[in-house]
């Protein structure tokens, strides 16, 4: 028999303020450094492997290019490869963004696994064509071309609680013109969580190169060091962001970088906004979830403040799918039912499914009515039962209204990690159905 906890208790975390204030303490004076470094540092010219320090997808384009301490898709493996143990389902985006006389398109896939960590697959291709030439006496040479690729082969694990490590092995592919090069480089990356919602990631990149040689001329890709935290407020739904990159030329300042992300409309619509010291960044995120997929289109617009605007804005399209995974949902059987006080047969069946990657902490399964108001709480603690049954009734005994009602489930593991789902569970039924009388008129 299972035991049906109606507390709402279980799901409350008695540090929830003190984290909160921990978290504004920390975090609001990283904000205002970053508004100081912001308008202190002036703009550099271009350096070797720039391409691998610029954004991949809309959805960091357009929060000012800040991921590395939030890193919570598959994007984290270009800022952060640490971050994406913080993954709980196959993940893969695809991109392009048009850059000034260049294109850069993206496509990665990211695998979760429950014992031997994540890993991960990314292609960025980098292209820009017509370039005109001349020799040392400016004749005219014909028109040519510039293609780089970089294929990010990642590894990542959280060996404790409080931080996972990541590293990845880069192989980068470069032809300007006639010339063709080669050359291979590794990241290393950190990411840490401290307190609640709060999270931070560290990252150097280009370790050991990439090295590339283009007939007598040769480039090296400079070790790069990434530092950046995030905060999510008002349970997710608003995350700030905050980074800081250098790399280790010394002509080169430190870049800032500051983003942020709102869902207006859980979880269909995300509105996103950010700034860095050469470009306004501004987004929208559209998301669609299913029982064991979801999938979703990204959208960005970047203006040039560096140049006072006089570059045209550059517009940025992505799609991203998720699917299997670590999840959770709920089945009910049947999908309308007329509940009958004293007939335990007259019920809705819940099948319970879930994939977490740890063992769960506790459970909380919500039914809701057509407001949004709860009326039956079924919690408790460790793994949650396969089947439950509903009678129609509310926590206090009474029999619900007629209407659709829906589901939030929530499973927490006993790292605090949640997976949770909502969606449509059944319709309660007890007038019958509609019908018509038909008067017939008397001889």
């Amino acid at each position: 028999m299972v035991e049906f906890v109606t507390r709402n208790s279980l799901f409350v975390n008695r540090n929830t303020k003190n984290e909160s204030r921990i978290q504004h303490l920390i975090f609001l004076p990283l904000t205002f450094l970053f508004l100081f470094l912001s308008f202190s540092f002036a703009q550099d010219g271009g350096i070797p492997g720039a391409f691998l320090n610029y954004g991949v997808t809309p959805r960091t384009i357009a929060m000012g290019k800040t991921f590395t301490g939030l890193a919570d898709d598959q994007e984290a493996v270009y800022y952060n490869p640490a971050g994406i143990t913080q993954l709980l389902t196959h993940n893969i985006k695809a991109s392009r963004l048009m850059l000034y006389g260049a294109d850069i398109n993206y496509l990665g896939y990211a695998l979760p696994t429950k014992k031997w960590g994540a890993l991960s697959l990314g292609i960025i291709n980098y292209g820009s064509g017509n370039i005109d030439s001349r020799d040392t006496l400016s004749f005219e040479y014909p028109s040519f071309g510039v293609t780089q690729n970089c294929f990010i082969f990642t590894y990542a694990y959280q060996p404790f609680r409080l931080f996972s490590l990541g590293a990845n092995f880069k192989l980068v592919t470069s032809k300007i013109a006639q010339y063709g090069a080669v050359g291979m480089g590794s990241d290393l990356g950190l990411f840490m969580f401290p307190c609640g919602d709060l999270t931070f990631g560290l990252a150097c990149q280009n370790i050991g190169g990439p090295r590339l040689t283009h007939y007598e001329e040769t480039e090296t890709f400079p070790i790069t060091f990434r530092g950046g935290g995030a905060v999510k407020l008002y349970q997710g739904k608003l995350i700030i962001a905050v980074d800081i990159v250098k790399n280790i030329l010394e002509y080169t300042p430190i870049e800032p970088h500051l983003g942020i992300e709102f869902i207006l409309l859980y979880p269909y619509l995300v509105l996103r906004g950010g700034f860095d010291r050469n470009f306004i960044n501004m987004g929208v995120g559209m998301k669609k979830d299913l029982n064991t997929s979801s999938f979703g289109f990204d959208y960005s617009i970047e203006l040039h403040h560096g140049s006072s605007y006089l570059l045209p804005p550059r517009h940025k399209i992505g799609v991203f799918v998720h699917f299997g995974g670590f999840r959770t949902w709920v089945v009910a059987t049947p999908k309308q039912f007329s509940p009958t006080p004293g007939r335990k047969e007259n019920v809705a069946w819940l099948d319970l499914h879930y994939n977490t990657k740890r063992d769960v902490d506790r459970w909380q399964l919500l039914i809701k009515n057509q407001y949004g108001e709860i009326v039956r709480t079924y919690a408790g603690w460790e793994a949650p039962p396969l089947r439950l049954a509903w009678d129609g009734l509310d926590d206090v005994g009474r029999v619900v209204t007629d209407g659709n009602y829906y589901y939030e489930i929530i499973i927490i593991d006993v790292y605090g990690e949640t997976i949770s789902y909502s969606d449509l569970l059944t319709r309660v039924t007890t007038l019958g159905p509609e019908g018509k009388i038909e008067f017939l008129p008397q001889d």
